[in-house]
């Protein structure tokens, strides 16, 4: 029998997907004090069950706090049409609510001439609200966090409250000129290479478009940042990330300035994911990267005095089975199988993160532990949660079900290699040097050029001066090219 679901399993399971980790309650809150025009916000942090964001924004009335903590209740739009000219990071007016559903909620605040108040919301239920004398500003502390929701205040792990930290960082990179305090730790108001600087190092390079476009800093040295704002929003944009990683950009921070009757952000209930209607944006980005951005090359090798360089390695020739290359003080000798390998099983890796491997539904659901579920998603598995429970109901097509028992206990590439296996040719037996070097500039892309997926080493170099001396000969070396 289909029955309708009463207003406060509904509330519940709306709220839930919003207030859903205590990284997703402290991004709430950023945001609200961000969209409230502050220059100043104080994250303190007890435990991620505890914590309370301060800043020093426009403030809520007295009168209005009950509204703030009601669903469906905003100051950002007033009709459907204003997501075309949204200039904010919240709109949908559910936050404050949801998070008051899972915790002790208090709100201290007041605007500039007005009346200050408190308001104390405790799963759902209004305990306490008063005026007080306060401040323009606003403090919302969070405590007890999923105290009525004990299998999700079991799921969060041990690196939670580092992940807190790492999000204060990400806006407080969108936002150089705002200062973030997190516990002992001050960002100061600065500009952007300064706050990059004060976040990740100096060893960032800028690539920027006229008209703020677009900003990418992008670093050779470091490995595994990766962030993307739109407009100031850190969102998930797979066309992006892409270009990216065609040009071998391992650390990137990319800044993209789209007018906002062109795209939508109103995609998912945290906001993490944006459609673009005007590709223009991206195709710029790919005509700069193409034309100020080289093909990385292989690792650094070392002169006789132990000073670290890079050159290129140009190629040679092939046998069908051995690509020989060489730089001014080796010879290289790379395995094709093995580059074929490698090549196949990080470009299915990418294909399983971007979810562009087709889906097959699966005809028995199959359950997985909460902490398997993010591991899920990213090789394009679709999940779904009831009461508490996760089942997998779809996966891309070249994993199995035994994958899918794997996760709890391998990390994702691990899985993702077990598809690659089976789905790597048997050889590369091209004679055309032309898709020779196609393939060698793909390999040149992959993040590991050392060994393939099981862990054989690709190539093999061996010193010119030692095939030299075998001659009779004498070289002089030269890092010249």
């Amino acid at each position: 029998m289909i029955e309708k679901l009463s207003d406060e399993v509904v509330r519940r399971i709306a709220s839930g997907q919003i207030a859903s980790s205590p990284k997703a309650v402290l991004k709430e809150l950023l945001e609200n004090s961000l969209d409230a025009g502050a220059s100043d916000i104080t994250v303190k942090v007890k435990d991620p069950f505890n914590f309370k964001v301060v800043d020093n924004g426009c403030g809520i009335g007295y009168r209005e706090l009950p509204l703030a903590v009601e669903r469906f209740t905003t100051s950002k739009i007033r009709e459907f049409n204003d997501l075309k000219r949204l200039n904010t990071y919240g709109f949908r007016g559910e936050a404050l609510y949801a998070i008051s559903q899972f915790s002790k909620l208090t709100i201290m605040s007041s605007t500039e001439n007005g009346t200050g108040g408190k308001i104390v919301v405790r799963g759902g239920k209004v305990e306490e609200y008063l005026p007080i004398p306060y401040r323009k500003g606003t403090s919302v502390s969070v405590e007890e966090l999923f105290f009525n929701a004990p299998v999700r205040r079991k799921s969060v792990g041990r690196k939670e409250r580092s992940s807190l930290l790492k999000l204060v960082k990400i806006y407080a990179l969108a936002k150089p000129g705002v200062t973030f305090r997190y516990n002992d730790n001050v960002f100061p108001a600065t500009s952007l290479r300064e706050r990059v600087a004060q976040l990740f190092g100096k060893e960032w390079e800028l690539l920027e478009k006229r008209g703020d476009k677009f900003r990418l800093l992008f670093s050779r040295e470091r490995k595994g940042l990766k962030f993307i704002f739109v407009n100031g929003r850190p969102v998930s944009l797979p066309e992006a990330e892409k270009l990216l990683e065609e040009k071998g950009i391992k650390s990137y921070i990319l800044f993209l300035q789209i007018p906002p009757h062109l795209i939508d952000p109103n995609v998912t209930p945290t906001k993490e994911r944006v459609y673009i209607e005007d590709r223009s944006y991206l195709e710029e980005l790919s005509l700069s990267l193409s034309k100020h951005i080289e093909l990385p090359k292989l690792p650094a090798v070392r002169e006789r005095r132990e000073i670290e360089y890079s050159v290129p390695v140009k190629l040679i020739g092939s046998d069908g089975t051995v690509l020989i290359g060489h730089d001014p003080e080796y010879y290289y000798f790379f395995d094709l199988h093995l580059i074929h390998e490698r090549v196949n099983y990080e470009e299915l890796l990418q294909k399983l993160k971007r979810g562009e491997v087709p889906g097959v539904k699966l005809l028995r659901e199959v359950e997985i532990p909460e902490e398997a579920v993010e591991k899920a998603k990213l090789l394009g598995a679709a999940v779904k949660e009831e009461r508490g429970r996760f089942f997998v109901i779809e996966i891309p097509e070249i994993l199995t079900v035994e994958d899918l028992k794997e996760l709890s206990r391998k990390k994702p590439e691990s899985v993702a290699e077990l598809a690659c296996k089976r789905a790597v040719k048997s050889g590369y037996r091209v004679v055309e040097f032309e898709k020779l070097e196609e393939l060698f500039n793909r390999f040149l892309r992959c993040e590991n050029r050392e060994t393939c997926p099981h862990g054989r080493p690709i190539y093999y170099k061996m010193r010119k001066q030692k095939i030299y001396s075998q001659l009779g000969r004498r070289v002089k070396f030269s890092k010249s090219w």
